[in-house]
């Protein structure tokens, strides 16, 4: 009778020690992740006052518009995106001197020249929608600033076929319809326009005009 009592006491005591070992967490478990704190979640984890301020996103930009208080890049393309279109259509037509303002003396000795051995264009030319004008570079040299615009557009020229009218004796007398031809073709050039920096009211004048890639 005593031993069965030690028994079951030695048995209750083994038991209870197995019961704090395996009710304890062993070993790693899903659980037991760490937590991961994301930079999404609480930004930049890095110090921020240490990331170096963003540049102009163009060079000497800022620097034109010290130098010239009424510079605006806005306005400027709007102009720049006019003289472009105006320029395109009367060379086209041959009629440089309706933009000859807009020139400078070299361009428009370049231009004139090219057009002197050309016959007269026999089609219209227009533009398909608004040509895309973006500045591509600012630079100065000496007292004197040039800015280089990059556009892309796409031309539609259109020729009409002469009415050849139908026989006088065919009844009724018609007229032939006259057959359009259109050809399409684009574009891709810089400009570049120049200002002296003296004379604050001097226009932008166009001084270059170079292909680009589209």
């Amino acid at each position: 009778m005593v031993a069965l009592i030690i028994f079951g006491i030695v048995a209750v005591v083994i038991l209870f020690q197995l019961y704090n070992v395996l009710g304890r967490k062993v070993g790693f478990r899903a659980e037991d992740k760490p937590v991961t704190v994301k930079g999404d979640d609480f930004g930049d984890l890095s110090a921020k006052a240490d990331k170096p301020p963003e540049t102009s996103r163009m060079p000497n930009l800022e620097m034109l518009k010290t130098r010239d208080a009424n510079f605006n890049e806005l306005n400027f393309l709007e102009k720049a995106r006019e003289s472009y279109e105006q320029v395109v259509i009367a060379f086209h037509k041959g009629e440089l001197n309706t933009v000859k303002d807009k020139l400078s003396d070299a361009v428009y000795g370049v231009f004139a020249k090219a057009l002197v051995d050309r016959a007269a264009p026999e089609e219209t030319l227009s533009f398909v929608d608004q040509p895309k004008a973006d500045i591509d570079h600012i630079d100065f040299k000496d007292e004197v600033a040039q800015i280089r615009v990059r556009f892309l557009s796409e031309l539609v020229y259109e020729k009409t076929d002469a009415v050849v009218e139908s026989d006088e004796t065919a009844v009724p007398a018609t007229k032939d319809k006259p057959k359009v031809h259109r050809t399409h073709k684009r574009t891709a050039e810089f400009w570049t326009f120049q200002k002296g920096m003296k004379v604050p009211n001097s226009p932008w004048l166009l001084t270059k005009v170079e292909a680009a890639k589209a």
